[in-house]
């Protein structure tokens, strides 16, 4: 862990250090996947720039519903002193998930971008941004994995960060908007990083952060997934793959 890094003597945190690498990671990958699903530079850049601006947002409102949902017993729970702490929360990813994608497609509606391109974008921007971001909680020591034995922490931080690098690498090389237009890739995202996410939650070693026997997060995977699936059994894609073929009966080839 090295939460900070010192330049000229003044301490960077390296949470928001990766951060930042990772939205300029996400930047170059939209950018080089623009002409694919036919945007502009100039809708890349806003997409990208309300996708930061209510990642942020959304993160924080998470980190801080999480905080209360914890704490709403403590005797001093509406104190000066107790609040600045709910103020000083963590980020929670599918927060900023949620937020992102809804800053992007309300840009999208705004400035009038095709929703297919956005939701095609968006599976690349989202794996390429967590395959970076995702370094910043190794090193600031947050959400980290469960004691080994010989004390150690898994680094479970890595290996999701490893998993989306994989996943995009994967998207990269396949180039599915190629190979199959009409399937929307966004839920096909949503699909592999929530049973990535869900199966990694269970290596997590940090404070109980769930209700019953799943986290909070793996509850949130599954609603994802569910959705997902949904979502793409109701697209034309998977509409014409699975359509039933009319019988010879049906054609008049037999009576």
């Amino acid at each position: 862990m090295q939460p900070y890094v010192y330049i000229l003597g003044e301490p960077f945190p390296m949470y928001f250090i990766m951060a930042l690498f990772g939205i300029i990671f996400t930047f170059i990958i939209c950018m080089a996947k623009r002409k694919a699903f036919a945007l502009r530079e100039r809708d890349i850049l806003l997409l990208v720039t309300f996708a930061t601006i209510g990642a942020l947002l959304g993160s924080k409102f998470f980190g801080i519903i999480g905080q209360i949902y914890r704490h709403r017993g403590h005797p001093n729970f509406w104190s000066m002193e107790h609040l600045s702490i709910l103020a000083s929360s963590g980020l929670v990813f599918y927060g900023g998930l949620i937020g992102g994608f809804g800053m992007a497609t309300l840009w999208a509606k705004i400035g009038k971008i095709d929703m297919k391109s956005l939701f095609n974008v968006a599976a690349y921007a989202a794996l390429a941004f967590q395959s970076i971001g995702r370094l910043g909680c190794y090193f600031a020591g947050c959400c980290y994995g469960i004691t080994l034995a010989d004390g150690t922490l898994f680094p479970v931080q890595l290996f999701e960060a490893g998993f989306c690098f994989v996943a995009l690498l994967a998207f990269l090389i396949i180039r599915p908007e190629r190979r199959w237009p009409k399937l929307p890739l966004f839920p096909v995202y949503l699909i592999i990083y929530a049973v990535g996410r869900f199966i990694l939650e269970f290596l997590r070693g940090d404070a109980s952060r769930g209700v019953w026997i799943l986290s909070t997060s793996q509850w949130i995977s599954l609603v994802l997934i569910v959705l997902a699936v949904v979502w793409l059994w109701n697209n034309e894609f998977f509409s014409q793959l699975f359509k039933t073929k009319p019988s010879l009966q049906e054609d008049g080839i037999c009576d």
